[in-house]
Parts: C-alpha cells; structure tokens; sequence
C-alpha cells in the first residue's frame, strides 16, 4: 500500500502553451527594457554630477572673486585715489554717545 501515491494530472493545452510563452517573451522584453531605462538615468546622474562638479569649481572661483573685490587694502586705495577720502586727524575725531540718541523713554 503506497500512502503517497498521488498522481497529478498535468495536460498542458495549446492555449496553455502559448500563454507560458507570452509571458517570457513579455519577461525579457521587460527586463531588456529597463536595463535600458536604467542606463539612460545612470547618464543622466552622471551628467548632472560633471555639471554640478563644474558649478561648485565655479562657485569657489566667485567666493574668491567676491573676497578680493570686498578686500580692505582694495577698498583703502579706491577711497584714496578715487574718492579723495583721508585718515581724520586727531582733533577731527568726534565720539558720540549711543545712549543719547536712544530716544526720549523718560530715562
């Protein structure tokens, strides 16, 4: 007596069959397809890394431009030459005192 004699009956129709071989088809059409997708969007980060690798060179190279412009050497000799601007002398000089000019709050 054979307790796990079981027979299962497998009868594949033409339907059946072409099913099957729909999907594999559509399987590796599928699977063709997005490692052509994933290609393209691997391109694109690249691209999009080159360019922002470029703006941030850029961007440094502005910093470095903005820092000598705003330099307080450069700004001394402008307002010298061009602005005809001098160091006060000593009896020039006027101190003012913050607090008198804070307002009337009934001090």
């Amino acid at each position: 007596m054979k307790i796990f004699e079981h027979k299962i009956p497998f009868t594949l129709s033409l339907i059946g069959l072409v099913s099957i071989w729909l999907l594999v088809v559509f399987s590796a059409i599928s699977v063709a397809y997005v490692e052509h997708l994933c290609r393209q969007y691997y391109e694109r980060i690249s691209i999009s890394e080159k360019t922002n690798n470029q703006l941030q060179a850029d961007y440094g190279r502005l910093i470095l431009e903005l820092s000598t412009w705003g330099s307080l050497p450069r700004v001394e000799t402008i307002a010298i030459n061009e602005l005809n601007m001098r160091t006060p002398l000593g009896d020039e000089i006027i101190l003012v005192n913050p607090v008198s000019y804070r307002g009337s709050d009934g001090d």
